[in-house]
């Protein structure tokens, strides 16, 4: 395997353990895979929207995990370009039926993740169950 592709194959492998991790229960566990000087952008209309480092992130983390379910996760898409990942989700609400989508950017570098920009598409039914 040459550079490029190692670099996009631990990329991708940062990400899933993520999400493999949250599905597992394991969510808090991420924090090994975060650079010291990563960053979380997510939108402010959210309950634990705004900007955070390392120590925001991780102290967001089971609230998050609280209002959706990771078991019922799938993924819609997954691109990788260079350390760059887009995961296009399809999450479950706690305490529903219902799913929304995140698109979410990973920036990756030396086997960290080191930035995370969080989009969510028509985020309703989780507003409804926070709000």
């Amino acid at each position: 395997m040459n550079d490029h592709a190692t670099k996009e194959a631990n990329a991708l492998a940062i990400v899933k353990a993520f999400y493999q991790g949250a599905a597992e229960g394991r969510i808090i566990d991420f924090e090994k895979l975060l650079d010291d000087d990563f960053r979380l952008f997510v939108p402010d209309y959210l309950p634990w929207g705004g900007q955070y480092d390392k120590a925001g992130y991780v102290s967001i983390l089971p609230k998050v995990a609280a209002i959706l379910d990771f078991t019922r996760l799938s993924y819609e898409s997954l691109t990788v370009q260079g350390e760059h990942v887009v995961a296009l989700i399809r999450i479950a609400v706690q305490g529903t039926d219902e799913s929304i989508l995140i698109s979410e950017h990973w920036d990756c570098a030396q086997g960290k993740a080191t930035r995370l920009l969080v989009a969510y598409y028509d985020p309703k039914v989780l507003l409804d169950r926070v709000v």
